[in-house]
């Protein structure tokens, strides 16, 4: 029987040695080589092809035969499925992971806190608001000098904002500024760093009738941001200060009908009455007065040439 085993073993096809190696008995072997047409002659074709699928028959079953500790899973022996994949910290597809708790009271906390820091950087200072309604924010506290009163000589450095569309209301919370014109600042090109801007407080057009109420009190060092309704703002051409720029009294010209913001800081207070009062006026007086002056050159009248003229 071993004998006949090996002669059939060499006979047949290897699919047909790889069934007697899985299965090696003369009986398994006679029906691989039947299926062959092989009855210890020549082979058959359609018999080599039923071996074959005999053959991957036999071999799967022998490999879903084998022990438990072989079969690994598709992780390996031992080992946890990997966890679930992540996008940005967030687990997706479908992850069977329990989503976090979401705290209402939290997240509207965080809320209040950012807008307050946005309303602090769009408008900074504490607000103040004046028994006539009149409201101003105090954005640095001047300590030198006489403090701002009825006839003191102010020399001060200015920048006139307009406030966001639908920011009015706002005021109170937020609003940003819009630039639109200044003095002392160099903005805009202007060759203007350390101008002042000197006027006596109470008199009639040196100021918005929104503002003289505002500076009462402030020193040299201070600054304000005072808003000014558009009834008491620039009302008409001759209230100052004016602009200087052709783009900067398009500007007023457009907006003059809003609500606007006058930031001053006091550079120089002077008492009422007093010499350095009397000089800083006159100093301003003469700057007015030699702005005004100025004008365009008049073009060169048009000559005959000499041609023409003999």
């Amino acid at each position: 029987a071993a004998m006949a085993l090996a002669r059939a073993r060499a006979r047949c096809a290897p699919s047909c040695a790889a069934v007697s190696r899985v299965a090696p008995s003369s009986s398994s072997v006679r029906r691989c080589c039947a299926a062959h047409g092989q009855s210890g002659g020549s082979a058959d074709v359609a018999g080599r092809r039923g071996a074959l699928s005999l053959g991957a028959t036999a071999a799967a079953m022998a490999v879903l035969s084998l022990p438990d500790p072989l079969s690994a899973g598709a992780y390996g022996l031992g080992k946890k499925p990997p966890p679930p994949p992540t996008l940005f910290g967030r687990e997706v597809f479908g992850s069977s992971a329990k989503p976090k708790s979401f705290n209402l009271e939290k997240a509207r906390a965080l809320g209040e806190a950012r807008r307050e820091e946005k309303a602090e950087e769009e408008q900074p200072g504490e607000l103040v608001e004046l028994p006539s309604g009149l409201k101003y924010r105090e954005i640095d506290v001047g300590t030198k000098g006489a403090a701002i009163e009825a006839g003191s000589v102010v020399g001060i450095r200015y920048i006139v904002y307009r406030l966001s569309s639908g920011a009015y209301f706002k005021y109170s919370s937020g609003g940003k500024p819009v630039f639109l014109w200044s003095l002392g600042y160099g903005n805009e090109g202007q060759d203007d760093v350390g101008d002042l801007y000197t006027f006596t407080l109470g008199v009639t057009g040196d100021l918005p009738r929104a503002v003289p109420s505002a500076l009462v009190g402030m020193r040299k060092g201070g600054r304000r941001r005072v808003l000014v309704p558009p009834q008491l703002g620039w009302t008409d051409d001759s209230m100052r200060p004016r602009p200087i720029t052709f783009g900067a009294k398009r500007r007023l010209v457009q907006h003059r009908d809003e609500p606007l913001l006058f930031e001053a800081e006091v550079v120089a207070v002077y008492p009422p009455g007093s010499d350095e009062a009397n000089d800083a006026l006159q100093r301003a007086f003469d700057v007015s007065r030699r702005e005004a002056a100025f004008r365009l050159p008049l073009p060169k009248p048009l000559t005959a040439p000499k041609s023409v003229a003999e």
